[in-house]
């Protein structure tokens, strides 16, 4: 008897963890600490707005910045050519199409450059703060979206990406659109038992319960949001093409959702969400059948993209088809070539996807083991506190940035248990919360399903900090009360979480180094060889056995003159990836130079085993056996 009596209580105390939060549908207040709710979410976007400026200010030096690399100079190359009249384009989308058009109409019309990109997207990254403060507030109240407002417009990440040219700035804004859509859909059709104008703490959820909220005719508004959320989720999935697997959620959930609604207004809802996503994809899948034959909504880089996140030899990160590839310039071609080299015959676009994801799953047959170990080691990445850079690194802007300096505690390693405190603590009101749980579900599952990177995993931010934000709310809470009892199972699954969260699974010092030298290669292209050369150097006694360091810091001393210490970086840049011919290349070149013919003609050899078309090493092969009988 006493054994159940405990139980009883223990449920109880467990029962009151989210008492003082408000139900969905009933109304939230409209002040905090006597501010009104517009001016606390003016302040959130400015405040967010001045430490991006400030960043934007302070990073403006970095060299990548002004000379854009990989994925930020193929977007900038996109929009210009865009803005200078092939606004229809003539081939298929490969890379997720909607940011280089926002650029190129910021040229067209706005007449920026980088900077002024840069600027729109900090603006841009104020509204995302702002509009997620306002979707937290409908689900959880004012003063939790004020922190989770708060904490978004701190996280040093977002502030990083706001700041580089980039579509995660673009992503982050239209989630945060597309969370004040449905939750603002949400809070005007839920019927769930609370008090509309009583407190909450002054009666328990057992009485809260007896009072419910009287079902009423839809106001039309809720079709207006339906329709924006379907235009905010198809903008979405022409930003980051993961977004695609999101698109089942939205309808299912809107039937199901406890409302007022009878079923054909459901229905309705529904379908008002369905023609604001039709809008935005159906003419950009007719535009890629008009030039490739075949209607896709987005792109057709889904098959390559999975077998480098899961052939047999993946890291779980991302590594080129060809070693030394890494940019958008070769991506789809390298795709197209080597499928079409196994296949022998000419491919589509949408074969060469199916191509490499028969592939992959021909690989993973082969070894379901070492697959299903790479998906834990990717799960993991997943919430690990480190932000595995692209090209750009979080750490090298840190350096520049005081504003990144003084908030980089604030990270995803942070985030993570914070949240897990909230899932936890908020859990009795799951069906209020079950959308924000289907989606944070299914972008794991995208994320994992092909490789990491800290901006593929940025999506998870926005869906996460409201759940940060009322775990610390109510975290706080239950201590100021001493009720420690309630505290026991979040704390112990936030615990859980920072470690995994800071296990060392990344080769950061690797990662960090490779990011350092491609500042070093911008600054190279701009012509500032000197700089060039100490940043590789730097790069180099972080990370000493990496093939590109080496392969750049030979190369940018071959630009001056200065054979000996080329000749002995390039040299141990073939060592570490015999495959990179470029190395091999400006190392022949460098051994011709200083009379070294013999070895010169290896290299040059060596490159035709790869390449039999190279047309630098067979003239260069030519030259020196006519330079051999001279020599004799």
């Amino acid at each position: 008897m006493s054994n159940r009596r405990r139980r009883r209580n223990s449920s109880s105390t467990e029962s009151h963890l989210t008492e003082n939060l408000p139900a969905a549908g009933q109304q939230c207040d409209s002040r905090w600490l006597g501010v009104p709710c517009w001016a606390l979410l003016t302040g959130i976007g400015v405040l967010a707005f001045i430490l991006r400026w400030v960043c934007l200010a302070e990073t403006a030096s970095i060299a990548s910045t002004q000379q854009l690399l990989g994925d930020a100079a193929t977007y900038y190359a996109w929009a210009e050519k865009i803005a200078a009249g092939s606004w229809y384009g003539d081939t298929t989308f490969y890379q997720a199409p909607l940011y280089p058009y926002v650029l190129a109409i910021l040229i067209k019309f706005g007449g920026v450059a980088v900077p002024g990109i840069r600027f729109t997207q900090a603006i841009l990254g104020s509204l995302a703060c702002v509009l997620l403060a306002a979707s937290t507030k409908k689900v959880f109240g004012l003063r939790t979206a004020v922190v989770a407002g708060v904490m978004l417009a701190i996280y040093s990440p977002a502030i990083y990406y706001d700041g580089i040219v980039q579509k995660t700035s673009l992503a982050s804004f239209l989630l945060c659109g597309l969370l004040w859509a449905s939750l603002s859909i949400q809070s005007r059709l839920f019927v769930s038992s609370g008090l509309s104008n009583a407190n909450p703490l002054s009666k328990s959820r057992e009485e809260a319960a007896q009072v419910a909220v009287t079902p009423e005719h839809p106001n039309p508004i809720v079709f207006l949001f339906s329709l924006a959320a379907g235009l905010f989720l198809g903008s979405l999935v022409l930003t980051r093409e993961n977004a695609l697997l999101w698109i089942p959620l939205f309808p299912i959930w809107m039937i199901w959702l406890p409302s007022s609604l009878s079923r054909p207004q459901r229905f309705a809802l529904a379908g008002t969400m369905i023609l604001g996503l039709a809008m935005v994809l159906v003419p950009v899948a007719a535009r890629n059948g008009s030039l490739g034959g075949e209607w896709s909504p987005t792109t057709f880089q889904a098959g390559p993209n999975f077998y480098i996140g899961n052939n047999a030899h993946a890291s779980g990160i991302y590594e080129p088809l060809v070693p030394g590839h890494e940019t958008p310039v070769y991506e789809r071609s390298d795709a197209h070539r080597l499928a079409e080299q196994e296949t022998g015959h000419e491919l589509t676009a949408r074969e060469v996807s199916r191509f490499w994801f028969a592939k992959s799953w021909s690989e993973i047959r082969q070894s379901p083991l070492s697959w299903i170990s790479l998906l834990v080691r990717k799960t993991a990445m997943v919430v690990n506190h480190f932000e595995v850079p692209d090209v750009e690194s979080l750490f090298i802007h840190q350096q520049y940035s005081v504003v990144l300096k003084l908030f980089s505690f604030w990270q995803f390693g942070l985030l993570a248990p914070l949240a897990a405190i909230g899932l936890v603590m908020t859990r009795d009101r799951w069906k209020e919360l079950l959308l924000l749980y289907a989606l944070i579900a299914v972008m794991i599952v995208a994320i994992v399903g092909f490789f990491i990177l800290g901006r593929y995993r940025f999506p998870l931010v926005p869906l996460l900090i409201p759940f940060a934000a009322v775990g610390v709310t109510l975290f706080i809470q239950m201590v100021s009360r001493r009720r420690w009892r309630p505290l026991r199972m979040p704390v112990g699954v936030a615990i859980l979480v920072a470690i995994v969260s800071y296990l060392p699974i990344h080769a950061e010092n690797h990662l960090n180094a490779s990011s350092l030298t491609n500042v070093a290669v911008a600054a190279g292209q701009q012509g500032d060889l000197g700089a060039a050369i100490m940043l590789l150097e730097q790069s180099n006694r972080m990370q000493p056995d990496i093939a590109e360091t080496n392969y750049n810091l030979g190369f940018a001393y071959k630009q001056t003159g200065q054979m000996q210490p080329a000749i002995e970086h390039l040299v141990k840049a073939v060592q570490l990836e015999p495959d990179l011919m470029t190395a091999n290349f400006h190392l022949a070149e460098c051994l011709e130079r200083i009379g070294r013919f013999e070895e010169a003609k290896l290299f040059y050899a060596n490159i035709l085993t790869v390449d039999p078309n190279h047309t630098g090493a067979v003239r260069a092969l030519e030259r020196l056996d006519t330079l051999a009988p001279q020599a004799q």
